[in-house]
């Protein structure tokens, strides 16, 4: 009996790989292309299911795929998913909401702590060049504790961050376009400000919205050029709600201590990208979510949704379908 396809396009880790295996019904055969076009060319068209985890499904793959029936997201953001067309097709398209919050947040508060104690400059700087900068980075190292911090959106990732930095007794402000009610503000502790006076408050401001076209460099020359001289950017969400170039110049001018920045307007980058000309930036290559535990719990409910769209025709988690409103079951 021939087994309906399913192909995941992108290049992902053996440990996605063989949980993919493992939760994805028996009853497919499970393409894995690893970004090879030639791959994906030979199996597109017949492919009932598309699995994206970074590269999404653009217009051009999308039409391709005669007989798609579903595309799932390894993870949360589809802004890189045709979804109109996918609407117009009645394929649903799915996610996984909040499945890794908790890893993009311990990653933020990582990313953050490394570029206040100046770790990967003090290590890079030993180990390349042999230098000993004991005394040299004190000048330049700083407390979490008592600091202000800015969160702007705050959803899963973001309440998760805040729950981390209660043990840094930091002054939490937040702004999010849906604003939590007066007894969730209190039992988070955390205080509402619009973008404008969050941004002049905050010693951290730290990303967690998702990249719309309201948000697309939201985080602007202006908006940067507001923040306290030696504020510290993070940026674990899109990397489109910033703009580069105003960030690149006012790190290398320092207006702002520094970044850590794990999502890039255009990814992958090199070691080309003018951030990496800069040593008060901590960059990682999109990695925040990327935990153990995360992934095996992001392919068990991304799988669940595919088999029951290849035995049933329909999906076990309606609510991690996107176009929900847009297409009929």
């Amino acid at each position: 009996m021939k087994k309906d396809v399913v192909l995941i396009v992108d290049s992902i880790s053996p440990k996605t790989e063989e949980l993919s295996r493992r939760h994805i019904s028996d009853k497919a055969e499970v393409v894995f292309a690893n970004s090879d076009p030639a791959v994906i060319g030979q199996h597109l068209e017949k492919a009932k299911v598309l699995v994206t985890s970074t590269k999404g499904i653009s217009t051009e793959t999308l039409s391709k795929a005669k007989n798609c029936i579903y595309i799932q997201k390894y993870g949360a953001g589809v802004n890189n998913i045709d979804i109109s067309q996918a609407s117009s097709r009645n394929i649903p398209v799915g996610n996984v909401p909040a499945t890794n919050s908790r890893s993009v947040a311990e990653y933020t508060l990582t990313l953050l702590l490394a570029v206040y104690k100046q770790i990967i400059k003090a290590h890079n700087e030993l180990v390349t060049n042999g230098k000993w900068l004991k005394t040299v980075l004190r000048d330049n190292n700083h407390e979490l504790t008592g600091k202000t911090v800015g969160l702007i959106g705050l959803g899963n990732i973001g309440k998760h961050l805040r729950r981390l930095l209660v043990g840094f007794d930091c002054h939490v402000l937040y702004y999010d376009t849906f604003r939590l009610s007066p007894e969730q503000e209190r039992d988070l502790d955390v205080e509402f400000r619009e973008v404008e006076d969050l941004l002049a408050a905050s010693d951290v401001v730290s990303l967690h919205c998702p990249l719309t076209e309201e948000t697309r460099h939201l985080i602007d020359g202006h908006r940067i050029s507001s923040m306290k001289t030696g504020a510290v950017l993070l940026n674990c969400a899109r990397g489109g709600v910033v703009d580069e170039n105003a960030l690149y110049e006012a790190l290398k001018s320092g207006k702002l201590l520094g970044a850590g920045i794990d999502t890039y307007e255009n990814e992958p980058i090199n070691n080309t990208h003018p951030f990496c000309r800069l040593s008060n930036v901590v960059l990682s290559p999109h990695n925040g979510g990327g935990t153990v535990e995360a992934i095996e719990a992001v392919v068990k409910k991304a799988s669940e949704n595919i088999n029951s769209m290849l035995l049933h025709g329909s999906v076990t988690h309606r609510d991690h379908i996107v176009n929900i409103d847009h297409i009929q079951f």
